[in-house]
């Protein structure tokens, strides 16, 4: 009997909690409802549905060869963590999360973005927060990056003010620069990025091509360690970029030149001793092709830098590349490199060196 009487209770109180259930779930969907029309933005049923989380991880072996001797790792090259939020029709929260060994220890945010966009309803849009600036663009096949990323990439956090329409692109921001010029601590950092992209109706050939411009390039993430005294900068100069991506079939195209547009003063970086102007650029040739069942490429590069010698860039490169996806979002590379100095009488050492580097990258 007091078997019977103790299911019966737990009967009872399962289907007290099955019916508190209901009515939490009856007043969450009426609260989304109400909130979907004062917002006139479309009702997620589920909040789980608004999120979506994806990553990369990188494995690199690497063989130096170089005048000083020879050298050999395997490092985890790269963990990235993305977070997106669809919080509405207008509104997307974006977080990167990056690890590089013996770069970012611990793993550091790299992008924390608010943007408020909706291009089914306006070509405008605004984005808020800790970015990649819009300042190049830095494709490439090789598992190296291009001397162009290495001379011109820059975070910061910042405010973006854009335009797309119609394959046009157009975007303007500002922030407070992390390098300083004579101590000033004020949102005195600009640019301007200006993009075009066309593709065939065949969907067979497409082009983009783009300039970009930066009112100081001391504050790109190398240079910013490369000047002598990056909170008292003598006198700042300008940034500017352009290339131009071709994709005809299987062929893929990228050049890419960006550097100062002025000499820097000496007290600030200085190439065999006067001012340096910084430089690089990129040209690139890719083939794609399915090898077996893998989908593949092959590339070839040409890269080059010049008065960059405090970067530790080098003044050449030539780059080989063939990338295999051998599994599903498994991509394995192979990639020869060969580096040439800045010449003795520039202040480098002149010495070539190879370097070869397989990875293992898996995106999910």
């Amino acid at each position: 009997t007091q078997a019977l009487s103790d299911d019966t209770e737990k009967q009872e109180e399962l289907a007290r909690l099955k019916a508190r259930v209901q009515q939490l779930e009856q007043e969450l969907n009426a609260q989304r409802n109400v909130d979907g029309e004062r917002g006139g933005n479309k009702v997620v049923p589920n909040w789980i549905d608004r999120i979506e989380i994806g990553g990369l991880v990188e494995v690199e072996a690497d063989v130096l060869d170089s005048p000083d001797g020879h050298k050999s790792d395997v490092v985890l090259a790269t963990v990235e963590l993305v977070v997106t939020a669809q919080l509405n029709d207008w509104v997307t929260a974006h977080v990167l999360l990056l690890y590089e060994e013996d770069d970012t220890e611990p793993m550091e945010v790299d992008e924390a973005l608010i943007n408020i966009a909706n291009p089914e309803r306006s070509p405008f849009f605004v984005s808020a927060g800790r970015m990649v600036l819009p300042f190049g663009t830095f494709e490439s096949h090789m598992v190296s990056d291009p001397l162009t990323l290495e001379l011109g990439e820059s975070h910061e956090s910042a405010l973006q003010f854009g335009f797309e329409n119609n394959g046009l692109a157009v975007s303007l921001f500002i922030a407070n620069g992390d390098t300083k010029e004579r101590g000033d601590n004020e949102i005195d950092l600009f640019g301007l990025s200006l993009g075009f992209f066309h593709e065939a109706e065949s969907g067979d050939f497409n082009v983009k091509a783009g300039l970009s411009y930066l009112n100081n390039i001391a504050d790109s993430d190398n240079l910013q360690d490369a000047v002598f005294d990056a909170d008292n900068l003598a006198d700042k100069k300008g940034g500017a970029g352009g290339y131009l991506v071709i994709n005809t079939g299987p062929v893929m195209l990228i050049a890419e030149y960006l550097g100062a547009t002025d000499s820097f003063d000496v007290r600030d970086l200085d190439f065999r001793g006067r001012g340096a102007q910084p430089v690089s650029w990129n040209l690139e040739a890719a083939y794609h092709f399915t090898l077996g069942e893998w989908d593949s490429s092959v590339a070839l590069a040409w890269q080059g830098s010049d008065e960059a010698l405090a970067l530790e860039l080098p003044e050449r490169r030539v780059v080989a590349a063939l990338s295999m996806e051998i599994m599903a979002s498994m991509l394995l590379s192979l990639e020869w490199a060969n580096d040439e100095d800045y010449s003795v009488k520039d202040g480098g050492s002149g010495d070539r060196t190879h370097i070869f580097t397989a990875q293992l990258a898996v995106e999910f």
